[in-house]
């Protein structure tokens, strides 16, 4: 029987970074221990406050946020004063609640707020002096991003932080996809691409002249405890692996090809190699594609969300300005999905979130 490792914020607040990061399995105890140390007991303890952020509106309902307080036992925290965390127009409160009472639930404290990210010009002239933590959980979406999100995200924290220096912002979220404007924004992409499980890595970004800015990222450690599920997410789920979707590998061994043609892909510092190759004994060709980490070299056809004045760089496979006719012909008729092969499920699935054209059937 594996052993069970319970997830501890203790290591990366440690390193005191004003953005922390924060993810991993599902149901392993992150949220759990950033919502009670960051928010209800350093609150019992300090008096300073906290702001609970979720992306969309429809996700800071009372019911929503109720429930996700749920498993704090406020009776235990505050010695029977209180035995519950309501929400009341954008406010946290420490309350008692009693069926048999009218009204049932009294309201006490107030020991944060809720706001939605969407809306994050509404709080622009607002005060949140009293802060000192902003905990954006599910920061990590399955395909759901704001607009320029990371720019209202900082938007925000600037709002609250009023260049105190003092704020701190916790990023909570599951290994849903690689795929995330923080990590791309913030150029967090080659430590998010080779991390292990159970380590933390910090970076320093620029902010200002001659500043930068640290920033703390936490894969957590498998917890060694079964979500028992199934399906091809389960890993995810279960063990905190990235989560990804069946992808078509070559049907023969890379020897059994002889190679065409290659050209990249580079977006969202995702850098991919492809490769034209041709069956040996079929005389059938293929794609295979696999990732890259090194750099892009002069004079190779590249597809790209980066705009450069260089015919190598272009930014759709199907619709080129590259000079040369017989390449375009080439590629338009053979990179089709039917063509195409993942050197494995992961490369794939980020490919496919990544690329900002549509692969043709």
């Amino acid at each position: 029987m594996p052993k069970i490792v319970y997830y501890s914020l203790d290591k990366i607040d440690s390193l005191n970074a004003p953005f922390n990061i924060i993810y991993g399995e599902r149901s392993n105890g992150k949220s759990y221990q950033v919502k009670h140390r960051k928010a209800v007991e350093k609150y019992l303890e300090t008096g300073r406050r906290f702001i609970l952020m979720r992306r969309l509106t429809e996700e800071i309902k009372s019911d929503k946020i109720e429930s996700y307080f749920a498993d704090v036992d406020v009776y235990k925290l505050t010695k029977g004063k209180y035995n519950c965390i309501t929400l009341y127009r954008g406010r946290l409160y420490l309350s008692n609640y009693d069926p048999d009472r009218k009204p049932s639930t009294v309201r006490g404290d107030h020991i944060g707020y809720v706001v939605a990210l969407s809306t994050e010009q509404n709080y622009a002239g607002a005060s949140y002096l009293d802060v000192d933590d902003i905990i954006f959980e599910e920061f990590m979406s399955r395909s759901v991003y704001l607009s320029n999100e990371p720019d209202k995200f900082m938007n925000f924290y600037c709002t609250v932080d009023r260049k105190r220096g003092t704020t701190r912002a916790w990023l909570v979220g599951n290994t849903i996809s690689r795929v995330c404007p923080y990590i791309n924004e913030w150029g967090l992409h080659k430590i998010v691409s080779r991390q292990k499980q159970g380590t933390i890595e910090t970076t320093e970004v620029e902010s200002a002249e001659n500043e930068t800015i640290k920033i703390a990222i936490e894969y957590c450690q498998d917890s060694g405890r079964s979500s028992h599920t199934i399906g091809k997410n389960r890993k995810m789920l279960n063990g905190g692996s990235w989560q990804t979707y069946p992808q078509p590998h070559l049907p023969k061994s890379r020897k059994e090809y002889k190679f065409i043609f290659r050209i990249m892909f580079q977006y969202q510092n995702f850098k991919f190699v492809g490769e034209l190759i041709q069956d040996k004994e079929s005389r059938e060709v293929c794609w295979f594609i696999y990732p890259y980490d090194g750099e892009i070299k002069n004079k190779i056809l590249v597809f790209s969300d980066v705009v450069k004045v260089s015919k190598y760089w272009q930014r759709n496979i199907y619709d080129m300005s590259f000079p040369n006719d017989n390449v375009k012909k080439l590629l338009y008729n053979t990179f089709r999905e039917n063509k195409i092969f993942y050197s494995d499920d992961l490369c794939g699935t980020d490919f496919k979130q990544v690329i900002d054209f549509e692969i043709k059937k």
